[in-house]
Formats: C-alpha cells, structure tokens, sequence
C-alpha cells in the first residue's frame, strides 16, 4: 500500500532528496523530506523533474547531487 502524498506548509528546515523513478514511483519523480537525517512520511510525486519542483515548500534552495549520492538522486532542497 503506498502512502499518501503530503500536503505541504512552510518547510521547518527539513532537506528534501528528489528522485529518478525509485522502486515505489517507477518512472516518475519522488521529493522525500528528512528532518534531522531521519526519514519521514512526506514526500510529493511528479510525472516531471519540474512538476516536482513546484510541489515543494517555498524558499528553499536547491543543492546538486553530490558524486557519492545514490545514483537514483537527482537533487536536493535545503
């Protein structure tokens, strides 16, 4: 059974990992929200990188995947 996606408010520091068609959202784009590098139940699923983008809190600032980031990692937004 999948969750269901957040509804999102102002974000309270939180980083956000987006995601290239993980094993839950095949071919589709997932943001999941850690808070204090612990997973949480938020997330927002998009048909595209942008769609994504628009669901997030605003504010945030985007970082580039690092080179030791999972492959699947597209992004972050702190």
């Amino acid at each position: 059974m999948k969750k269901k996606e957040s509804t999102l408010s102002e974000d309270d520091g939180s980083i956000w990992v987006v995601y290239e068609s993980p094993v839950d959202f095949p071919d589709q784009y997932v943001a999941r929200r850690l808070y204090l590098n612990q997973p949480t139940s938020d997330f927002v699923v998009g048909d595209t990188l942008i769609d994504v983008r628009s669901k997030l809190p605003k504010g945030l600032f985007r970082m580039e995947r690092s080179e030791r980031d999972d492959p699947q990692v597209r992004e972050s937004w702190i």
